[in-house]
């Protein structure tokens, strides 16, 4: 062999090494569109995915409306979304995506707070004043239901459309009389002194948040998706065994955002919770109820195939990768 040969062929072969690598690094790569929920601030305090070789590119939103816009236009591949809004994209935008996990559930997560100096003490006190909610959230429909079994309407009350990182110092702050939020945003406010909840949404719907992921990523790197879930049992387990040391992860990351708390918040915040990626039959049951009062009022037009949506295969996979990481 000429040297030139030599030359074009060790050419070649960095070239093919390096449009391979690059491809090994597509495949290993998941862009994860997170909110502002213990889980999400959890899974960005530690690199959870590390052990799994994969790469997480995370973008952080104040609410599930904002990062399934993000999905929807392509910026990001895998996302969480609660029950109402993934109704909505299941009777509007079906062949976008599977649902391939649980992310966290419970209605506990969900307080009704008031200020610290407020007389109000249930639902009922608060008649005819203002109440802050996020609009179209999980927390929101939970809140109509929990209006309705306490024989109660939206219209006895003034809701106000907020930003749910907004609520606790409007509350505090005399804007509107009372907010609903989810954790860690009670946890912090009420741990803090700035509010005082009065009202858990426990025992009125499980309200699950569902994580979902595009199906042209699905296809496309199926291994990744297995990777990602897998890490997101282990920080399930690591939440169960050690809440303890979950709050003081999430307390820390948040304070490198300038947001001091104590970890007992976050401890408080994670207990209100339900975190299991297995996806039950009982969080599925939710969504035809509500899919179904959605249509009578006009806000979606057919009823959605929800169990066409669901692909559990790529979970399937993640739970003996993640127990032989674990066993490591």
């Amino acid at each position: 062999m000429t040297i030139v040969l030599r030359r074009l062929f060790a050419a070649g072969a960095v070239a093919a090494c390096a449009a391979f690598a690059s491809g090994a690094q597509a495949q290993d790569t998941i862009r994860l569109g997170l909110q502002s929920v213990p889980t999400d601030v959890l899974y960005q305090a530690k690199d959870w995915a590390k052990p799994y070789d994969l790469k997480t590119e995370i973008s952080t939103y104040s609410s599930a409306g904002d990062s399934l816009k993000a999905f929807l236009a392509g910026r990001v591949d895998v996302v969480s979304g609660g029950a109402a809004r993934l109704v909505t994209m299941a009777a509007m935008q079906p062949e976008t995506f599977y649902i391939v996990a649980a992310n966290q559930y419970g209605g506990d997560r969900y307080g009704l707070m008031v200020g610290p100096k407020s007389s109000a003490k249930s639902i009922d006190d608060l008649k005819g004043k203002k109440i802050g909610v996020v609009g179209g959230s999980g927390s929101y429909g939970t809140f109509m239901l929990f209006l309705e079994k306490h024989k109660l309407s939206p219209k006895d009350f003034q809701l106000v459309n907020m930003k749910v990182e907004d609520i606790a110092a409007a509350v505090n702050h005399g804007v509107v009389d009372a907010g609903l939020a989810w954790e860690p945003q009670v946890a912090i406010a009420e741990v803090s002194g700035t509010v005082k909840r009065i009202e858990s949404m426990k025992g009125i719907s499980e309200s699950p948040n569902f994580i979902l992921v595009s199906r042209t990523f699905a296809k496309e790197h199926p291994q990744a998706l297995v990777k990602y879930i897998a890490s997101v049992i282990d920080m399930a387990e690591f939440i169960h065994k050690t809440p303890d040391q979950a709050g003081q992860l999430i307390a820390a990351e948040l304070g490198k955002s300038g947001i001091k708390m104590e970890p007992k918040a976050m401890e408080l915040a994670v207990s209100r919770v339900t975190v299991d990626p297995k996806i039950e039959a009982s969080l599925l049951d939710e969504l035809p109820p509500m899919a179904q009062s959605m249509l009578e009022a006009g806000r979606i037009k057919n009823m959605p195939d929800f169990k066409a949506l669901v692909n559990e295969s790529f979970y399937d996979e993640a739970v003996p990768l993640s127990k032989s990481k674990q066993s490591q």
